[in-house]
């Protein structure tokens, strides 16, 4: 007489394995998706003060929290140009040492 064994697991792909090859193959695919989407831009300072405008705006609808994106908005704007004329100053600083002309 031939005896079967039951218990022993038979691997098939449509099975447990197909299952976790479908779902490794969505998460293989989720950062080919998120590179696709490119960032955008950095704003220049006149355009974060539009914004800004814009922002203050909504206002006038009762957006209770407008003005205080706006008024964060023209900060950036400020503090960026700040940056740059500080940067240009250390420039100019810069080349005047290099030149000799203190």
């Amino acid at each position: 007489m031939e005896s079967q064994n039951f218990s022993k697991p038979h691997w098939s792909p449509s099975g447990l394995l197909g299952l976790l090859r479908s779902t490794l193959q969505s998460v293989e695919e989720a950062p080919a998706s998120r590179e696709s989407t490119a960032r955008p831009g950095r704003l220049s300072n006149a355009e974060l003060a539009e914004v800004a405008n814009e922002w203050r705006h909504r206002t006038s609808y009762g957006d209770l929290g407008a003005e205080s994106v706006a008024q964060a908005l023209e900060l950036v704007a400020t503090h960026r140009s700040q940056d740059k004329q500080k940067r240009i100053q250390a420039m100019g600083k810069r080349l005047s040492e290099l030149m000799g002309l203190n």
